[in-house]
């Protein structure tokens, strides 16, 4: 009897503080490991996607190259360089180290810090640069193999794929992009707060 008062007694005298802060580091990390599996799971489906893209893209350049000019020949390479640098820079913003969740030094927070920071420059300043370069990519691919046809016919052309585009930007700013920012802002917020609290 006399040693489960002692354990109690130990456990009771434990500051309450602390419990909380342990709570409170583990709901942030969990909170950050969700967020990881869908940033994984976002950035796998946009690799395959651009794999075939690159194949198709790869394909269509082989087959046709001889009929066109440089213009062909550009939108098609700004095409692959926009998709491969853009997929790199995405993966970037995925944090590969598998961290022990009770660690929670400053090293340790300030890469998460850094990847959020990141993840945040992605959506609201690459992903516009990306959009508007693809356009381009695009206009001159447009141009050069509809040049044979109409005047109407590369119009046409130019003005579904400008529709297109921007309403998928703007869908993408307005309905994701404003939950992903949301979450990576609530995420800043608490690992600055648990960074600071550590100085």
């Amino acid at each position: 009897m006399t040693n489960f008062q002692e354990l109690q007694n130990s456990w009771l005298s434990q500051p309450v503080e602390n419990n909380t802060i342990d709570h409170a580091a583990h709901v942030v990390q969990d909170k950050w490991e969700k967020h990881q599996r869908k940033l994984r799971r976002s950035n796998i489906c946009m690799s395959i996607g651009f794999i075939i893209a690159s194949s198709v893209i790869t394909w269509v350049y082989f087959t046709y190259h001889n009929e066109y000019n440089w213009p062909f020949d550009m939108s098609i390479a700004s095409a692959f360089t926009l998709m491969v640098v853009f997929a790199v820079l995405s993966w970037k913003s995925y944090d590969f180290k598998k961290d022990q969740r009770d660690i929670s030094g400053i090293e340790y927070l300030d890469n998460q810090i850094g990847k959020l920071k990141w993840q945040k420059k992605m959506l609201t300043r690459y992903v516009w640069v990306y959009s508007v370069l693809l356009y381009l990519a695009l206009v001159g691919y447009i141009v050069e193999i509809t040049k044979r046809g109409s005047l109407l016919f590369t119009l046409t052309a130019l003005a579904i794929t400008t529709a297109y585009i921007a309403a998928v930007s703007l869908w993408n700013r307005f309905y994701k992009q404003k939950k992903q920012l949301k979450m990576i802002d609530d995420l800043l917020k608490d690992f600055e707060q648990m960074r600071s609290g550590m100085e």
